[in-house]
């Protein structure tokens, strides 16, 4: 009886942590990959093999340790958004107004999700920074809450279209700025291509989310998603100003998007680069005393993710100062945020675990390489497998391209800059569904929503983008 009821207790655990399970499993094939295939690295276009040096038991606590290392950042940014949303929920202000955006939404939610789905799918395919985009998603799914819509419908609307701006990306830094360095492309090269990727990715996908939509709205089934930090005591006695908020909460987005748009490098626009140089140099009695007071400020399309974390904080402490929220119930508010992102904080990891031994193990190339060898030219359906398979492991776009990106621009020289299509479509393509996607682990769990669930949703969409993606490498090449 003893065996039977841990044997539950297990089963009941990884139900309800499956996105760890599937993680777990990720990682293991990336470690038994290591102990039968040879590392490999890429010397011009010929593959220079290694000797097999397999990852051991000790190798899982200390890659799992650096990832804490390697990527502080995105760990202290989700628990600033965590603690900056809890202080946001506590107020009337920001229940004011997301249950008022709320109520004027309602009756026309395939409009609602249409319209914020296409706006975070273009921000995530322009802006230098796509994960700036999970600071702006907790409001958004505070009103889809307030609306009574489930939570496939949040994840779509939300998390999903940011990596639909990945298939399509047009002039994201950490996509086309890596093909533009690796295949020798410009900004603006296949430009109508990539926005014809983007529609038709964009469409095809809310096609499914319209359909999955007017299902759940003509359902009796109550099955409303809950929202992290919507606090229903404040909620119930919301009845402070909703102007305030709503011009701190306004400011808050329209600099976090000016901050982080391509401007020099995709738009040419120097404006923001020459303000904030003479901002600094300018003296006040023969000293640049703005400069002292701002300090290592980036002008506007140089910021990195730190700024992101630093403009939170100063929103949060006008918030504080606003709606006259003391400075104990403050702290208060950002421990119970940090708290409540934890899980969020353990997936991203586990997601990061698994570039860092596809990356310090480089066992892909070698195989890429037996893939692409099948053929004695360029095949893109080999092409699509080998940028899917090499997708599968790296969490972010840079090591899919590091690991593969150099081989393919050396071997098909003539046509590699068509091939930096293929690279990023099958990277998006991958992102909705590998265990390695840190966005979409981050908002599986978010949201509660399983892996199985998930998978039961999206596969129709991922065949059909994988078909549509070789038909159009058909016609470019």
């Amino acid at each position: 009886d003893i065996i039977i009821l841990e044997e539950d207790k297990m089963k009941k655990f990884w139900e309800k942590h499956d996105l760890l399970k599937v993680a777990g499993i990720m990682v293991i094939i990336t470690v038994i990959m290591t102990w039968i295939v040879k590392q490999g690295s890429w010397n011009g276009t010929e593959l220079a093999l290694g000797e097999i040096t397999r990852v051991g038991i000790f190798d899982f606590f200390t890659y799992g340790l650096l990832g804490m290392f390697y990527f502080t950042v995105l760990v202290t940014f989700i628990f600033v958004v965590g603690g900056f949303y809890q202080v946001l929920a506590k107020t009337s202000g920001y229940q004011n107004l997301t249950n008022f955006i709320a109520k004027k939404s309602k009756g026309k939610e395939i409009l609602f999700v249409l319209i914020v789905s296409f706006i975070i799918a273009v921000l995530s395919a322009i802006l230098n920074e796509y994960y700036i985009l999970l600071a702006f998603i907790p409001f958004i799914l505070s009103i889809m809450s307030k609306m009574k819509l489930d939570k496939i419908t949040g994840f779509v609307t939300t998390f999903g279209s940011i990596l639909i701006g990945f298939i399509g990306s047009i002039y994201s830094a950490k996509i086309v700025g890596i093909n533009n360095g690796i295949f020798s492309l410009e900004y603006n090269d296949f430009i109508w291509f990539k926005l014809c990727l983007f529609g038709i990715s964009y469409i095809l996908f809310n096609t499914f989310t319209v359909l999955h939509l007017k299902k759940k709205l003509n359902s009796k089934k109550d099955e409303t998603l809950n929202e992290l930090f919507d606090d229903e005591n404040v909620t119930k006695k919301a009845k402070g100003k909703t102007w305030p908020m709503a011009v701190i909460f306004g400011l808050f987005v329209l600099i976090a998007i000016l901050a982080y748009l391509p401007w020099v490098d995709a738009f040419n626009v120097s404006i923001f680069n020459d303000m904030t140089k003479s901002i600094k140099e300018f003296e006040l009695f023969g000293a640049p005393v703005f400069g002292y007071l701002l300090g290592n400020v980036e002008a506007f399309g140089n910021w990195d993710l730190f700024g992101i974390q630093i403009l939170m904080l100063i929103t949060a402490l006008i918030v504080k100062w606003t709606y006259k929220i003391n400075l104990s119930d403050f702290f208060t508010s950002f421990g119970e945020g940090f708290a409540k992102v934890g899980k969020l904080v353990v997936v991203l990891l586990a997601a990061f675990l698994i570039l860092e031994f596809a990356v310090m193990f480089p066992v892909i190339p070698t195989i890429i390489d037996w893939i692409m060898n099948i053929s004695s030219s360029f095949n893109v359906f080999l092409g699509t497998i080998s940028g899917l398979f090499a997708s599968m492991f790296t969490t972010e776009y840079q090591y899919s391209a590091n690991l593969i990106g150099s081989y393919l621009s050396g071997t098909y020289a003539d046509i590699a800059k068509q091939i930096s299509i293929m690279m990023q479509s099958t990277f998006g393509i991958s992102a909705l569904i590998a265990p390695s996607s840190a966005i979409l682990l981050v908002g599986l769990s978010y949201l509660g929503i399983s892996y199985k669930e998930w998978f039961k949703y999206i596969w129709k969409f991922l065949v059909a983008m994988i078909v549509i993606s070789m038909i159009l490498m058909f016609i470019i090449i």
